[in-house]
This record gives C-alpha cells, structure tokens and sequence, in this order.
C-alpha cells in the first residue's frame, strides 16, 4: 500500500465511525421516546381519558411539555454540576501552583547597628 494513501484511509475509517456512532445515538434517542410515549399514555389512561378522546391528546401534549421541561431543568442541572466543578478543579489547580513553585525566592535581611554604622545580612 501507498504512503500517500494511508492517510486517506485512516480519514475515511474516522469518518465511517463518526457516521455509525451518529446513528447509534439517534437510534437510542427514538428508543427512548417510543419509551416515553408509552409512558405518557399509561398515565393519561390511569387518569380515567380513553384513548382517542380530545381530552386524551390534550393530557399527551401535557404530559409531554411537562417531560420536556424536566429533561431542560435536569440539563440546566447537570450543566452548572459541571461547570462548579470546573471552577473548584481551577481553584485548586491556581492554589497548588502557587504552593509548588513561588513566583520569587524568599530573602531575609537582618540590619544591626554597629560601632561604625550598620550592618546588613541577608539570607
């Protein structure tokens, strides 16, 4: 096989998986809502609506706003999760820098007086 060619095929087997690992996840995203689907219709017809009824596809759409907007606050929730766990990982990335490498040497200087003037010494 070519050199020139390899990178070509590494690029096109990357992309192959990205494609397949799209489709993985749009499959499991329309698994899961068939799931949901079922689940609000359970709920709406152990509130007493029959199937088929206006009152039955308006307690769908409810039920569904509703679970649209848990999913958006658990989101919103994992989103600031992350994002406090980011800020601490930071703090305690700046407050181990500056332990472990001070930004200047530190330096001591004693001054006494004696009989001809002073006398500095530092350390």
């Amino acid at each position: 096989m070519k050199t020139k060619s390899m990178p070509f095929l590494i690029l096109s087997c990357v992309l192959l998986s990205a494609c397949a690992s799209r489709e993985e996840i749009a499959l499991k995203k329309a698994a899961a809502e068939r799931v949901a689907q079922a689940d609000r219709a359970k709920r709406c017809a152990s509130f007493g609506y029959q199937r088929g009824t206006p009152d039955y596809s308006k307690c769908l759409e409810r039920a569904y706003v509703q679970d649209q907007q848990t999913r958006a606050i658990e989101e919103a929730n994992r989103r600031a999760q992350a994002q406090a766990a980011a800020e601490g990982l930071q703090r305690a990335g700046a407050a181990l820098q500056s332990i472990s490498s001070p930004t200047q040497p530190m330096i001591h200087c004693n001054t006494v007086p004696t009989g001809m003037g002073t006398s500095t010494t530092c350390f």
